[in-house]
C-alpha cells in the first residue's frame, strides 16, 4: 500500500474512474480509496473529484437546464389549457373605442381668478388687510414704503415685532 500526502494524485484519479465505471456509489468509492491508499476522503470529496475528472459540472449549467425544462413544461401546459385561435395573416388587431365618460362631458364651473397681489417694491405697502379667519379680499395697506422695502414703517413693526425681555 502507498501512503500519499494528498489524495489528488493520478493513481487515485484513475482508481476513482475505474470504480465509477463499475457503478459503485460515491460513499463506497470513498471507503475503497481510504482502504487502498490510506488517505482521508469522504463521499462529497469523491463526488467533487469525479466531476472534475470527468468534466461534469452540476453547478450553474445544471440549474439552467432544470429551469429550462420547467419553463418548457409550463409552456406546454398553458398551450393545452388555452388553445390560441388562429388569426388571419396581415390583419391588424381590432380597435376598441370606448364611449366618453360622463364626467368629461359635464360642464366645469368657471371660478373667476383673484386679482394678482401688487408687485413687490412698487412704492406701495404690500401688507394684507384681511384677517386669517376671513376670506381673502386682496386689499393691501398701500401706504408709501421706503426705497427697497415691501412694507411701510407701521406694517413693518407689526410683521417684525420682537417682544422685549422684561
Amino acid at each position: 500500500m502507498v501512503s500519499v500526502s494528498t489524495w489528488t494524485t493520478p493513481e487515485i484519479d484513475a482508481r476513482i474512474v475505474a470504480l465509477k465505471q463499475k457503478g459503485l456509489s460515491h460513499a463506497r468509492i470513498a471507503r475503497e480509496i481510504v482502504a487502498e491508499f490510506r488517505v482521508f476522503t469522504n463521499k462529497n470529496m469523491v463526488l467533487r473529484r469525479s466531476r472534475t475528472i470527468l468534466g461534469l459540472d452540476r453547478g450553474e449549467k445544471a440549474a439552467n437546464e432544470r429551469l429550462e425544462r420547467k419553463r418548457k413544461a409550463e409552456k406546454a401546459e398553458r398551450a393545452t389549457l388555452e388553445p390560441k385561435a388562429p388569426r388571419p395573416v396581415n390583419v391588424p388587431p381590432p380597435v376598441v373605442t370606448l364611449p366618453p365618460l360622463a364626467s368629461a362631458l359635464a360642464p366645469w364651473p368657471v371660478v373667476p381668478s383673484p386679482p394678482p397681489p401688487p408687485p413687490l417694491g412698487n412704492g406701495k405697502c404690500a401688507f394684507p388687510l384681511w384677517k386669517d379667519h376671513e376670506p381673502i379680499s386682496h386689499q393691501y395697506c398701500d401706504k408709501r414704503t421706503p426705497l427697497g422695502s415691501s412694507f411701510c414703517p407701521d406694517c413693518r413693526r407689526v410683521c417684525f415685532y420682537r417682544a422685549r425681555a422684561a
